[in-house]
């Protein structure tokens, strides 16, 4: 949708330009036949004169001006918008996931982030609820756990029913810890078109 905004913004303004700059065509040789060998409008004026003869034709038809202004204006940004959704699912996040990853990144600056990595036995089995997550290729239980320290030193240890520990780590970047939605650019680029 952003892409197809950012395709109709650029071609209203290039209409908008299309059509003032035929009225400047016109006003400065008389006629619009090319075949009469007519240079362009703006060929020998100064850029002064250029912009003087801008601002008249933007003034003669303010709406069209107007709207191609707005256009020209606005497409950039569209397209914009569109290459940061393009990053976010090259990310596997969201905006507010985005937001989230660099409160942790701050945190493991200050070297208050610890993980463990193990198999998700220890953790409790969840069953996929069909109707909120029906397609879904993710995993329910990640096989890491992240800890916030408000210290600086690891938590203590933390035992399961089947007498394993907990063996915590230090974080110290983002790229130790594996984000659970990130299937990888393809398949997050699937999940986004895929029909539920």
């Amino acid at each position: 949708m952003l892409l197809s905004l950012s395709i109709v913004l650029t071609y209203g303004a290039y209409l908008s330009y299309l059509v003032l700059n035929r009225q400047l065509q016109q006003r400065e040789n008389g006629h619009l036949d090319k075949e009469l060998g007519d240079e362009h409008w703006s060929v020998h004026l100064s850029w002064s004169q250029y912009a003087a003869l801008w601002t008249w034709a933007l003034s003669q038809d303010f709406r069209l001006g107007g709207i191609g202004l707005l256009a020209l204006l606005t497409a950039p940004l569209a397209f914009t918008m569109f290459l940061y959704h393009l990053y976010l699912v090259w990310a596997g996040t969201t905006t507010n996931e985005s937001s989230k990853w660099s409160e942790w990144k701050e945190y493991i600056d200050e070297g208050l982030v610890y993980r463990w990595v193990g198999a998700t036995n220890g953790m409790p089995a969840q069953p996929r609820d069909l109707v909120t997550e029906p397609l879904v290729d993710w995993p329910i239980a990640s096989a890491q756990w992240l800890y916030r320290s408000e210290d600086g030193r690891p938590p203590g240890t933390l035992g399961y029913a089947d007498g394993t520990a907990a063996s915590w780590q230090s974080v110290h970047g983002l790229y130790e810890i594996d984000n659970l939605y990130d299937l990888g650019f393809g398949d997050n680029l699937k999940d986004v078109f895929r029909p539920t």
